[in-house]
């Protein structure tokens, strides 16, 4: 987030929480014996924890058997009483598998029965539900509708919990509606009804959510005063997480009202306590402030050092045996060098002392005469010796030293070879930049690597009638970053090619299995593995003339009339575990028109240093270049995009690889 990008992400109180032990699709078969072993109302209690259990853990399919299977039973068992729950749990269970026609069908039927049966705190429940799935949906209008019918039913109920989450689902349909005004009304009244409840938890949430909204209304003292007073929440509830993220928040208000010093001080204390805590994603939060903070202070030195920080917090693969054979070999070479110097320190002693001696002959020469000069004679020939003898030491020493230099020149060539092999080998699996024509009427690649090989990359795609591609940036650059590319071009050709998955969303959420099992990634914080990738991925149908996009943190545009329109992408990177549950990514379906141009990108461009003060190029300006020259060819607007990046580093370093991609409908 940057300073002219202040949207923060809401945390909505719309779980549905149960408690209890996560049944894997392994376990089903024994756990189904189980079932068939019990009868009557103790078989339906029994199914519906079941699904409610594995749901709020994720495990949507095995959820959605024991739902049937429950539905199944109210059906067929006339002593059941309770008709409502299988309708309302299957709706709950396609609701966060995105499946929001079927869940709207399961809701609505469950909406019905407690309609027939008077029972108005169940169809205010579901009434609230189906407004969140016409949210999620972006209908908005009907998301209002049913909310607020829902929060009518438990206002005559005096029903405050449930006042309280619709009110904060009003809150955030107005919020994504960006109607700012009325959706810090909604979640200021929901924050009352929560505190009324002695809902600690969401009372803090809800204190920082409003304090988001007052960041972006620029009212920051109200946004401040907001976050700390979910901070003193936080510390009765000893919740230090979610503490430090509140303090986060408030140094990039400081940061905003230009009060540096003092958002450079909260955002190194949260980042302490985040540390502490093993909180990578807060940690990479406070990278961006102390960043930002850094840089509008002039103090582009450390603005440097923590952006870098902030990149290199992805880069999990390293070559460690070539690392750790280096290290030796310079350690053993300091450590000669050293000994080289003491012995020439040494020699220098020896002959101080010979000097010395020497003069002590000469003031004692009448007493002592023929004794002296024998004297002379015999360490004279001594100093001579040793001296000969150090350097011959010395001569083998450099010997030495010269063959251990080669050797080490010797390894880095074969290092930087196998790193040249490597991107021979990462050229053959990408696709040439100029097939990208065989796809579409014009367009252009813009792949510009940091080191020789990329943690970028890009992917084209035939299937039928439609085309599909993808920008992606992987976990680090360099060669770490070039064994993940090489992992995510071959998820997404299988994804395709072998499972017939079409939809961007689905290949996504293929994309995330599949690198969980490569990598062997766990949620656990003892085994904790972040190895993933940022990606923009479209389908394009060229028959309806339909753009499906689905993204993680990587955004797509769209320019059209000489606007642009971007489509914004969901805030966490496929493969990496941020909780212990694996999300699933949204879809965006859109219609276009022919001569529409479309860009991906990964974030190298606008986070690249450059210009008269060394600041990051940033992404208004990156809009701003594009659409100067988006009526230009393919050819004409990469040439037109190198350029301005060259222009922009200047003499600085590439800090990260770079990709562009841009597509005429």
């Amino acid at each position: 987030m940057t300073l002219h990008n202040k949207k923060l992400i809401f945390v909505l109180f719309l779980l549905f929480l149960v408690a209890g032990s996560v049944f894997s699709q392994s376990n089903v078969d024994s756990i189904q014996k189980l079932v068939n072993a019990k009868v009557g109302n103790e078989k339906f209690n029994f199914l519906l924890k079941l699904s409610q259990t594995n749901r709020a853990n994720g495990q949507y399919d095995v959820a959605f058997i024991f739902a049937k299977q429950l539905l199944e039973l109210s059906i067929s068992d006339s002593s059941i009483k309770d008709k409502v729950s299988p309708y309302f749990e299957l709706g709950i269970i396609h609701q966060n598998k995105q499946e929001f026609d079927k869940s709207l069908k399961y809701y609505l039927k469950a909406s019905e029965l407690y309609e027939n049966a008077n029972f108005r705190i169940g169809l205010a429940s579901v009434s609230n539900n189906i407004g969140e799935v016409y949210r999620q949906m972006r209908n908005y209008p009907k998301a209002i509708e049913f909310m607020i019918n829902a929060m009518d039913l438990h206002k005559k109920l005096e029903n405050h919990a449930g006042i309280a989450s619709s009110e904060n689902g009003l809150g955030a349909v107005y919020y994504d509606m960006n109607e700012l005004e009325k959706a810090i009304t909604y979640f200021k009244s929901a924050l009352l009804y929560y505190k009324l409840n002695r809902e600690f938890t969401n009372v803090a949430l809800s204190q920082n959510n409003i304090g988001s909204i007052y960041n972006e209304l620029e009212k920051y003292p109200e946004a401040i005063a907001n976050y700390k007073g979910a901070m003193e929440v936080f510390t009765q509830l000893n919740d230090s997480v979610n503490y430090a993220m509140c303090l986060a928040n408030v140094g990039n208000v400081y940061n905003i009202m230009g009060d540096y010093k003092q958002g450079i001080d909260c955002s190194l204390k949260a980042f302490k306590i985040s540390t502490r805590l093993n909180d990578r994603f807060n940690i990479a939060a406070c990278y961006v402030f102390l960043a930002e903070g850094y840089q509008f202070s002039g103090d582009y030195k450390h603005a440097f050092e923590y952006q870098t920080k902030l990149l290199n917090l992805k880069d999990t693969i390293y070559d460690l045996e070539t690392n750790q054979n280096i290290a030796e070999m310079q350690t053993r070479f300091d450590t000669e060098k050293k000994e080289k110097v003491n012995q020439i320190l040494k020699q220098e002693n020896e002959l101080q002392i010979l000097s010395i001696n020497r003069q002590k002959i000469i003031n004692y020469s009448v007493s002592f005469g023929l004794l002296l000069v024998l004297g002379l004679a015999f360490f004279i020939y001594k100093g001579y010796k040793q001296k000969q003898k150090a350097n011959l030491q010395l001569e083998e020493k450099n010997i030495l030293i010269e063959e251990k230099n080669k050797i080490v020149e010797e390894k880095n060539k074969d290092i930087t070879d196998s790193i040249r092999y490597a991107k021979r080998l990462q050229t053959a699996i990408l696709k040439p930049e100029n097939t990208l024509t065989n796809y579409f009427d014009d367009g252009f690649v813009l792949f510009k690597p940091k080191d020789i090989v990329s943690g970028d990359f890009y992917w084209f795609e035939k299937f039928g009638n439609l085309s599909l591609i993808a920008a992606a940036d992987c976990t680090g650059h360099g060669v770490p970053g070039a064994f993940m590319s090489i992992i995510g071009c071959n998820l997404l050709s299988q994804a395709v090619n072998e499972y017939a998955i079409t939809q961007p969303a689905a290949i996504l959420n293929s994309i995330n299995k599949g690198l969980t099992k490569v990598l062997q990634q766990k949620g656990d914080s003892d085994s904790f593995v972040t190895d993933g990738m940022d990606i923009a991925l479209c389908s394009f149908n060229h028959d309806k003339m339909i753009v499906e996009y689905s993204g993680a943190f990587n955004p797509m545009w769209l320019i059209r009339n000489n606007e642009l329109i971007e489509f914004t992408a969901d805030k966490f990177p496929v493969g990496a575990f941020i909780d212990s549950q694996v999300r699933l990514f949204k879809c965006h379906e859109i219609p276009v028109q022919k001569g529409d141009m479309i860009y991906m990108f990964s974030d190298g461009y606008a986070d690249q240093f450059g210009g008269p003060l060394g600041k990051k190029f940033k992404y208004k300006p990156l809009q701003a270049l594009i659409l100067d020259n988006h009526k230009k060819s393919g050819s004409e607007q990469k040439l037109a995009l190198a350029n301005a990046f060259e222009s922009w580093r200047g003499s600085l370093e590439q800090i990260d690889d770079v990709l562009v991609i841009g597509i005429r409908i």
